[in-house]
């Protein structure tokens, strides 16, 4: 079942809070055919980006890469990046933000003028957004919200709760995405903080 939510209008498509806790803010970006978002960076804030129908191009300062349904990508702070579509028609993307701040944002380009503002977009129109209490389908992915097991059949997690550690360090929690090989791996030789919760996208 899906739900009527109000998106955020911007100039290359729109987008809607999808989820939101203390730690992680999780967006659903619809990005129009062969439009781009500005070259920016957040200063503050680790992102991650996962392709859910279409094909994106992630450009950063030093080069680019391309992305397509069920690929992530995670960047640092203070790491220069833009998001295209490549596909004529649009592309669909989760993006997952910690800590929470959607002003935290420098843009150095921008070809609708908004180099070096802040300006976040205006309300829009409509959509039906996803119902994270069933499992929702978009394009040839699948995504549910879930408690980690390696039980479940997915490709990438999105964790929005819980933790990985050693010691002290956390090694992977709220903000990350990692593929299902990466986890099993790191839940065979660190300790589970809570219980790991997210979005599975398979």
């Amino acid at each position: 079942m899906t739900k009527v939510t109000k998106t955020v209008k911007k100039p290359w498509g729109c987008e809607y809070l999808l989820y939101q806790n203390d730690h992680v803010a999780i967006w659903h970006l619809m990005i129009d055919a062969y439009k781009q978002t500005s070259l920016h960076s957040h200063p503050n804030k680790k992102t991650g980006l996962v392709v859910l129908d279409g094909a994106a191009k992630v450009s950063f300062l030093g080069g680019e890469m391309k992305l397509f349904y069920g690929e992530k990508v995670m960047i640092r702070q203070g790491v220069f990046h833009q998001t295209r579509s490549m596909t004529p028609h649009p592309l669909h993307l989760f993006e997952i933000e910690t800590p929470v701040d959607k002003e935290d944002i420098v843009r150095l380009e921008d070809e609708y003028g908004r180099a070096g503002s802040k300006k976040m977009g205006e309300p829009g129109g409509h959509v039906f957004s996803i119902d994270l209490d069933v499992e929702s389908t978009i394009g040839q992915c699948k995504i549910s919200f879930c408690s980690l097991s390696l039980d479940l059949e997915f490709k990438n997690f999105m964790i929005t709760e819980g933790s990985i550690t050693h010691t002290n360090y956390v090694v992977a929690g709220p903000g990350d995405i990692i593929s299902r090989e990466n986890l099993h791996k790191l839940m065979s030789k660190f300790h589970i903080q809570d219980e790991i919760k997210g979005i599975a996208i398979c």
